[in-house]
């Protein structure tokens, strides 16, 4: 299984995190909290998203699997927080 996860500012300052698997066109969205988004991004909000994920999305995120969500979130997190390179962290996925 393919999934994708970006982070998108709105208008209203408030960051959503979008995770989607690959070829369904359906995306799960949540704002994230604006407590605990926090930069650089932090162990508390990689939890939360992957917990909240878990309870509205349970068959996708057993399939990921906790490791995998873990990772694509706190990159994806870090590369919108300007704190990684999107390049690198393609490479590191690898």
């Amino acid at each position: 299984m393919l999934i994708g996860v970006r982070v998108e500012t709105q208008p209203d300052l408030e960051r959503v995190i979008i995770i989607w698997r690959q070829g369904t066109g359906s995306e799960w969205r949540a704002i994230l909290p604006r407590l605990l988004d926090q930069r650089p991004a932090t162990a508390t909000l990689v939890e939360y998203v992957i917990r909240l994920y878990q309870r509205q999305m349970p068959a996708e995120a057993a399939a990921a699997g906790w490791p995998v969500l873990s990772m694509l979130v706190r990159m994806s997190l870090g590369i919108a927080n300007g704190e990684e390179d999107a390049w690198e962290a393609a490479h590191v996925v690898e």
